[in-house]
Parts: structure tokens; C-alpha cells; sequence
């Protein structure tokens, strides 16, 4: 426990900080993976249409509502009705917008035609399943980073602990040819990508994804081009988070655990 506590006042890091870092990081770990779907381009941009269907019907709804607050004739019962009405829609309107801006983040569309002329775009279908490859390929690769991790950090072993030492050694060995495949994968879309876009067929302003280097993939550094979402999502890409890439804020998540562990054995 003492250790564990020394770790904690050098880290740096916050108690506070760290519990939520490592709720982050479970949530992440244990998230459904995202599947690859012949039809992700077509459904994506179906449930925006969708999305931007009800919001229109609820902009009709708000200015119903409105008018019926500003007619001086409304009854008393009804514009009350009308007022608790307004301000339930809008918080809707609100949810719903945030929502379309991140769907459209995704697709990299906003005009409303050019919506519905990407229905059938390959370019779009490659893009999404090429960004749901990578999040799988991203979880294994942390999955397996931090397995190995075990291996290393643990110094006096016990019979039991290096029998499950050598299980997990092998596990991780079995894994990395369906890793290595997954890699390979998303590669192959990077290239349909890359050939739809010299033949015309991406949308304007679309970007191709850089294919990954297969050699070193399972080093999984901070500035690794797994971490680069240019071309699958707009906008800057998002920064490793601090539980996987911050030594400080994940030896502390160590320590803080331990610590927890001795005080439940107490």
C-alpha cells in the first residue's frame, strides 16, 4: 500500500483525475466494436435524412406553438399547454441538432441533394468501413498492448503467476496473425479509396486515409499513424488519451487500483 501511495504523490495526476481517466478507459475497452456493412454509406446517410425529416417536423411544431402563444385570443388552459409544449420541443430540437452535426462529421456531407446523390456512393461506403475497421483495429492493438504489459511490469513470480504469465504470453502470440489480417484490411480499403478517387468517384473535397505501416503496428507509439483519422473523420484527429498515452497518468491508474485493493483487504 505504502508503494502504491508513493506512486500516486509522484504522478502528478489528481485522485479525481485519474478515477475518471480510468472510467474512460474501461468504457473504451469494453465498448461493442463497430461492424463493417456493405450498406454503411447507404444507412448512414438514410438516418441523417431521417434525422433532418423530424427536425423540420418539430421547427413546424415550434412555430405552431408559437403563434399560438403570441395570439392574444388563446385560451389561458391552451397557452400553458402551449408553453410547456415549446420548451419540450426545443430541447429536442436542441439534442437533434447535435446529433446531425456529428452525423455529418462522419459523412463529410451537408448539403441536403448531395445527400441523396450519395446514397450509392462506393467512395462513402469504403470511407465508413474503412473507420470502423480501424476502431476495431485500434481496440485489439490496446487490448494486446496492455496484456503485454502485465508481462513486463511484474518482477517476483509465484508458480500460479507464471503458469498464467505463460497462457497469456500465448494467447497474445495467437492473436497477432488476426491482428496483422485486420491491418491488411484496412490497407486494402485505403487503396479502393484511393483508386475510387482518381477515378472521380469521391465527393468533393473527400480525403484518402494514409495506409498503415504493418512494420513496428504492435509498438502502438504516441505518434503512430493508427492515431490519424485524416480522411475518415473531419476536423483535427483526436489525440491518444491520456490512459494509454500519459506514462504518468497510467502508472498512477495502477497505483490508485492497488491501493484500492489493499484497502478492500484490510
Amino acid at each position: 500500500r505504502k508503494a502504491a501511495e508513493s506512486i500516486l504523490r509522484d504522478c502528478g495526476k489528481s485522485e479525481t483525475d485519474l478515477r475518471a481517466e480510468w472510467k474512460d478507459q474501461v468504457k473504451t475497452q469494453t465498448k461493442p466494436l463497430p461492424c463493417q456493412s456493405r450498406n454503411a454509406g447507404k444507412d448512414a446517410v438514410k438516418e441523417l435524412l431521417q434525422m433532418r425529416e423530424t427536425r423540420d417536423g418539430l421547427k413546424k411544431q415550434e412555430r405552431e406553438y408559437d403563434a399560438l402563444i403570441e395570439d392574444e385570443a388563446t385560451p389561458m388552459d391552451e397557452y400553458i399547454e402551449a408553453k410547456a409544449d415549446l420548451e419540450s420541443v426545443r430541447v429536442c430540437l436542441q439534442d437533434l441538432n447535435t446529433r446531425i452535426r456529428n452525423k455529418q462529421s462522419v459523412l463529410g456531407a451537408t448539403d441536403h441533394a448531395r445527400l441523396r446523390n450519395l446514397m450509392n456512393n462506393p467512395f462513402l461506403t469504403a470511407r465508413m468501413n474503412t473507420l470502423a475497421l480501424k476502431q476495431r483495429l485500434c481496440n485489439r492493438l490496446c487490448a494486446r498492448k496492455f496484456e503485454m504489459e502485465r508481462l513486463e511490469r511484474s518482477f517476483r513470480k509465484q508458480v500460479n503467476d507464471q503458469k498464467v504469465d505463460a497462457h497469456t504470453a500465448s494467447s497474445v502470440r495467437s492473436r497477432e496473425p488476426a491482428i496483422t489480417k485486420v491491418a491488411r484490411s484496412y490497407n486494402t480499403l485505403c487503396a479502393t479509396m484511393e483508386k475510387l478517387f482518381a477515378d472521380g468517384k469521391a465527393p468533393p473535397g473527400a480525403i484518402c486515409p494514409k495506409q498503415l505501416e504493418l512494420k513496428g503496428i504492435f509498438d502502438l507509439d504516441v505518434d503512430d499513424t493508427i492515431w490519424e483519422d485524416i480522411g475518415l473523420e473531419d476536423g483535427l484527429p483526436a489525440a491518444p488519451p491520456p490512459w494509454l498515452a500519459n506514462e504518468s497518468v497510467r502508472a498512477g491508474i495502477k497505483a490508485l487500483l492497488e491501493r484500492d485493493r489493499c484497502i478492500e483487504e484490510e
